[in-house]
């Protein structure tokens, strides 16, 4: 994190080479919403030559986070802290919507209560169609009913309930910790037992404690308070176990545990802790491409290619691994898709509250997926996976999308659709 917002946006010297790296400007074409622009509005409303208003909330609340801009930038201006400090400012000074405070601080930090929460999800998507119709109405958020389309059907179990019958298999002496994301928990548990599948063929023995939610989501929207919660809490509860690393199949949970040293940068002690915790932190590409596991391929010649997210391929900087994996599959045939990491206009929770400018950004990976002409399209972020097969879907592509390590452990099949939601 950013510790002077003055002086990160001095660095800018606004050379306008974000301008191409931008997927909300290109979308636009506004240079409000461009990370030039930001820094511009941000650097006024910080010398009081105007106060908060539409356009600068529109602009700091429709970024990705997606890091591109950082990248493209010489000085390496972090905008996109600087886009969460002014989140974190706004609430401040306005307050934060209720539901979006009692999801950061009752629900995400406590799983048998989002467990609970979730298990409603049928029900509002069953209502969706007719909030749509009265999508008229100042006080609805037409974007978020528009967004159910991006959810799966809700499965009879999640995997913690899955997994509880087979979590004694498995362990030749060796141990691990799986960090199961929210959305394999709860929405993927196929993914989340292919994951807990591949690391027992790795001959670990999993311990997956009952934690919550990284933290992310309420970082993203500006929630330092609750994101700190929720990493104390999660520092607090793989701290003392005796294992070889802390694994999970999330590129956005494994960047943000990662990410936990620099919440804490005021606190040597908190500080320390959370280095000792984010250290033994591994996405399940880095760790799976040290292990001796063999996959098989019953489809010579498939095609497939991947996306990369930007937790994973900007945050972490882990490009060739996954790739590296997939190339392990006999007889694959793996192809790059132009701009492979450019964000899908997923990130950040832009397809909720923005859903029309986030299908603007999906269109032109669509655009690459068409040019790239692989039968497989595969990620490893669960966010990119729902909005990828969202896209495919609308736009009625012969294209299966799939998760990494779904796709690692099934071997290699165009896997089975298994519906939108």
């Amino acid at each position: 994190m950013i510790t002077s917002l003055s002086d990160e946006l001095v660095k800018c010297n606004r050379c306008g080479f974000c301008l191409s790296a931008c997927p909300v400007y290109q979308a636009t074409g506004l240079e409000t919403k461009a990370p030039r622009g930001r820094n511009a509005l941000v650097r006024a409303l910080l010398e009081k030559k105007f106060s908060w208003n539409a356009e600068l909330k529109e602009s700091i609340f429709q970024c990705l986070n997606c890091r591109a801009c950082v990248e493209a930038c010489f000085p390496a201006v972090a905008t996109d802290e600087v886009v969460v400090s002014m989140r974190a400012a706004y609430a401040q000074e306005y307050g934060e919507p209720w539901l979006r405070r009692y999801l950061f601080r009752r629900l995400l930090p406590d799983p048998k209560k989002l467990a609970a929460a979730v298990r409603k999800i049928p029900l509002l998507k069953s209502g969706a169609s007719l909030l749509r119709a009265l999508s008229f109405l100042p006080w609805l958020n037409r974007d978020l009913f528009l967004a159910f389309d991006l959810l799966p059907p809700l499965p009879t179990q999640n995997l913690r309930e899955l997994w509880t019958n087979t979590s004694k298999q498995g362990g030749q002496g060796k141990k691990i910790a799986y960090f199961g994301g929210c959305a394999f928990n709860f929405l993927l548990p196929d993914i989340g037992t292919a994951t807990l599948q591949l690391l027992s063929q790795s001959g670990y023995e999993i311990i997956w404690p009952e934690h919550g939610c990284c933290g992310l989501p309420a970082y993203g929207h500006g929630d330092l308070e609750a994101a700190q919660i929720m990493a104390r809490k999660n520092m607090e509860l793989f701290q003392g176990l005796e294992v070889e690393g802390l694994v999970t199949e999330c590129a956005s949970c494994s960047s943000f545990l990662k990410k936990y040293p620099a919440l804490f940068h005021a606190d040597p002690h908190l500080h320390e802790q959370a280095q000792n915790f984010s250290r033994r932190v591994l996405d399940i590409s880095e760790f799976l491409l040290k292990q001796k596991i063999e996959f098989k391929n019953s489809h010579p010649g498939l095609k497939i290619t991947f996306h990369d997210p930007c937790h994973l391929r900007r945050f972490q900087k882990i490009k060739d691994q996954p790739r590296q994996l997939l190339q392990k599959i006999p007889g694959i045939n793996f192809v790059e898709m132009p701009e492979a990491d450019w964000c899908c206009g997923g990130g950040a929770g832009l397809n909720l509250a923005h859903y029309n400018l986030s299908m603007k950004i999906l269109e032109r990976k669509m655009g690459n997926l068409q040019k790239s002409k692989a039968q497989v399209l595969i990620t490893s972020c669960p966010g990119c996976y729902l909005q990828l097969r969202h896209g495919v879907k609308k736009k009625n592509l012969p294209v299966n999308v799939a998760y990494l390590t779904e796709f690692l452990y099934h071997g290699q099949t165009p896997l089975s659709d298994r519906g939108e939601g």
